[in-house]
């Protein structure tokens, strides 16, 4: 199910863009950002944009009564995302990336989109159980960001959404298979996300 993060757009201004769209796209393997320049997460030029939607770019997964989305934020993902996503979501990283980066402290952080919802209310969820397992170690957040207000009574309304910017390290490869691990409940769609990305980032005309 296609979710819209729309309502939760931030209104903190996006850092000032430079000149850099001649550079080629950075391979996914460099999508890894150090804590202590967490805000490199966003680039510092226009990025160049797909046509996606975020349900594309994203792993979603059911849980009980639990519907939960993990969208990666980082910028060769974010690159394949309809210009208008692309911008709400790299405007979400830029915002919360150094205040993730000083609860994390030093090291490699990957920046990660984590919602929440549930057509039942009353349904509760623990935000520290969402994990992701990587080249078969199981990484868990490292710090928590919330957006929406009510995150921290971890109990959803009925038709309402809880999200938050999540922070992991470690060394997640994100072009590589990644399982998503809530509970007993694990996704390796990944994968096929990153076929689909790749594609699309393959269409993006680079300029020279």
């Amino acid at each position: 199910m296609r979710k819209d993060f729309g309502g939760v757009l931030l209104t903190a201004g996006l850092s000032t863009v430079a000149a850099a769209a001649c550079a080629p796209a950075p391979p996914p393997g460099e999508a890894r950002v150090p804590a202590a320049s967490a805000r490199r997460t966003v680039p510092e030029a226009a990025l160049p944009s797909g046509s996606l939607r975020q349900d594309q770019i994203s792993v979603q997964m059911v849980a009980g009564a639990l519907r939960i989305e993990i969208t990666p934020l980082a910028a060769w993902v974010l690159e394949a995302a309809a210009p208008d996503t692309r911008d709400r979501l790299a405007r979400i990283a830029d915002v919360h990336a150094e205040t993730l980066a000083e609860s994390a402290g030093d090291g490699v952080l990957s920046l990660f989109l984590v919602s929440f919802s549930s057509a039942q209310p009353g349904t509760g969820f623990q935000p520290d159980d969402l994990h992701l397992l990587s080249r078969g170690l199981r990484e868990r957040p490292v710090a928590i960001r919330p957006i929406t207000p009510g995150w921290g009574t971890q109990r959803l309304e009925q038709q309402s959404t809880a999200v938050a910017v999540y922070a992991f390290s470690g060394e997640l490869d994100l072009s590589r298979e990644l399982t998503v691990v809530y509970r007993e409940v694990e996704d390796s769609s990944w994968a096929g996300k990153v076929a689909v990305i790749e594609a699309e980032r393959g269409r993006i005309p680079r300029r020279r």
